[in-house]
């Protein structure tokens, strides 16, 4: 049949793949950003300190729905899945409690981080020993967003982990190979930049295509692990 050949042409599965990024990328980004959206539109004063009570969506959701949308990818890759609502949600409701909780240790680590380049960028003309903590600051961010990457990686493929279990493995899987966990940080600094620059990358893929990339770069690694893990579970 005609229709069945165009179905497995890779043109197809190329478009249907995007059109599944763009979809996961709406369930992101709309529930996260909605109400700020809104408000900002609405209110042309953005001094007002209630702007940021419509943020609360966004802790709310933007962690447990990346963690969903990386199971749903990660699903495409290894053929458990062909659907998306089903198992974004599916996911979401599995992981929410532990994601919901690891959001709010990553925003409170993220605002000292925050805070402590902010100190130290502010008074760096001021001496040597400003300059070294700035210095020393960049390290420790670093590896602090590889271990949360790789968390993100743990749950998606890893089910039943307890919130120190999660971390302990995504520490390991950050540091067992280096240089491929930095490579996933540049690519998220430069799609967050693409995203604040220009909000219809942001949109369409700008969340939904980094998170494919590294499910891609990490793939062999945690395939063998989790192949191991299946294996021993039946």
């Amino acid at each position: 049949m005609k229709s069945d050949r165009i179905m497995r042409s890779k043109i197809y599965r190329f478009l249907d793949y995007v059109l599944r990024l763009i979809i996961l990328n709406a369930l992101i980004i709309i529930p996260s950003f909605s109400f700020f959206i809104i408000f900002a539109t609405l209110n042309e004063n953005n001094d007002d300190p209630f702007i940021y009570l419509t943020l609360i969506p966004l802790l709310l959701w933007f962690f447990p729905s990346i963690v969903a949308c990386t199971e749903v990818i990660r699903q495409y890759e290894t053929n458990d899945t062909n659907t998306i609502f089903k198992d974004f949600f599916k996911s979401l409701k599995r992981h929410y409690v532990k994601t919901l909780l690891l959001s709010i240790l990553i925003t409170i680590i993220i605002i000292i981080f925050y805070n402590s380049l902010n100190f130290f960028i502010t008074y760096m003309s001021q001496g040597f020993i400003y300059i070294l903590g700035l210095l020393f600051s960049i390290p420790f961010m670093v590896a602090f967003f590889m271990i949360v990457i790789h968390m993100i990686l743990v749950m998606a493929y890893f089910k039943n982990l307890l919130i120190k279990e999660i971390i302990k493995l995504a520490c390991i899987m950050a540091f067992k190979d280096v240089l491929n966990s930095i490579l996933m940080v540049i690519i998220i600094v430069v799609f967050l930049s693409l995203d604040v620059a220009l909000y219809f990358v942001m949109a369409i893929v700008g969340i939904s295509l980094p998170i494919y990339l590294i499910v891609k770069l990490s793939y062999k690694k945690y395939i063998k692990i989790y192949r191991k893990v299946e294996t021993n579970n039946e």
